[in-house]
């Protein structure tokens, strides 16, 4: 997992409080951090595999092995795509004896993936206001 930057501590908040933007000629703008952080939880998510897993986990904690039977693919290449979303803060796991279960750990990036499904609709129409506060984040 070289290279990957650990986000789990860290989740997406993508509407910060003003106390920790910067004021930069004007408007305020969120720091270098916050936005690189963004960056690179979209370019996870930015992958059809991965979304098909975040889709299959937004009912709830899966095993490897449902994922695997969902995706119709083989477990090591499973296993790499959750091992990359959790290093992300993306996902969670735990162990239960030896099946490894993985949730959603931001449900942000669930909130993040409606709204650009609804903007991309074939109507090109928002079907809802896409936002999310500070207060979601710790969901």
């Amino acid at each position: 997992m070289a290279g990957l930057t650990d986000y789990a501590a860290k989740p997406l908040l993508l509407i910060e409080r003003r106390d920790s933007m910067s004021v930069e000629n004007g408007p305020l703008l969120p720091d270098a951090e916050q936005l690189q952080r963004a960056a690179d939880i979209l370019k996870t998510v930015a992958h059809p595999a991965r979304l098909r897993i975040i889709d299959f986990l937004e009912n709830g904690e899966r095993a490897v092995t449902e994922i695997c039977n969902h995706l119709g693919a083989m477990q090591p290449y499973v296993s790499q795509q959750l091992n990359i979303m959790k290093a992300r803060g993306i996902l969670a796991s735990r162990r239960n004896g030896t099946q490894i279960y993985y949730s959603i750990a931001n449900r942000n990036v669930v909130k993040i993936i409606h709204c650009v499904r609804q903007h991309g609709g074939a109507s090109g129409q928002a079907g809802a206001e896409c936002a999310v506060r500070v207060d979601d984040a710790g969901e």
